[in-house]
């Protein structure tokens, strides 16, 4: 055999020999460890409401900020301001501190602004609780500012309620000198004549208001063509 060919067999022979060995001896990447801990979300951190967290201020507090607002709206010039504080401050005022409301009504000194107060309380007031606005009113000791929000009152309770209003104008004693309360039941027994006379026969037959007030119902219906 020629000695090139044998040489020649012999580097192919090794090569092969070698490139066995290296494709035996190649590394092979470590796995990658899996644990239940990496694969499991993390826990959710629940935090207790913190203590200062911004809320509704307390009753006292809020009260007083009420009053506050409403007694600057007084001495304000734009009446506007008056109409909102009247409208939207003063009734929850009414509602979370009706002792405070009275004592701004006892802080304002004589004259337009208190008068303006007075009076929108005892509306807002009457409306919402009439035996506490009445309580209040009997307290006055004032007998003209006593007798002018009495007044207030009964005007306010006639559109709705008219017996009310007649039952407040009788507990202090106005409305029957001046034909308000006849006023009253008249135009109750215009709109409604059926109501009003079942009201005036609740009333004592033997009292002398009684028969005055019958008195101007009956001349409604007949006014109207309603049957007595």
């Amino acid at each position: 055999m020629n000695r090139w060919r044998i040489t020649w067999i012999v580097l192919a022979i090794a090569a092969l020999a070698m490139g066995v060995h290296l494709s035996g001896s190649r590394p092979v990447p470590p796995s990658i460890p899996t644990r239940t801990a990496d694969l499991e979300p993390a826990p959710i951190v629940t935090r207790s409401p913190d203590a200062t967290a911004v809320g509704p201020p307390p009753v006292p507090q809020r009260a007083e900020q009420l009053a506050l607002e409403i007694e600057r709206s007084l001495v304000a010039l734009d009446p506007q301001q008056r109409e909102t504080a009247f409208t939207y401050l003063l009734p929850e005022l009414i509602r979370v501190d009706s002792g405070r409301a009275i004592q701004m009504v006892a802080r304002q000194e004589p004259g337009e602004a208190r008068d303006a107060l007075r009076d929108e309380l005892t509306r807002q007031w009457i409306r919402q609780d009439r035996e506490a606005a009445v309580a209040w009113l009997q307290s006055l000791e004032n007998d003209a500012e006593r007798r002018d929000s009495a007044t207030v009152a009964v005007r306010t309770l006639a559109a709705g309620s008219p017996a009310e209003a007649i039952a407040v104008a009788d507990q202090f004693g106005i409305g029957r000198d001046d034909g308000s309360l006849e006023h009253i039941v008249q135009i109750w027994a215009t709109a409604d004549p059926e109501a009003a006379t079942r009201w005036i026969e609740s009333q004592p037959p033997d009292d002398p208001r009684t028969r005055q007030l019958r008195a101007r119902i009956d001349q409604v219906r007949a006014e109207k063509g309603v049957p007595q």
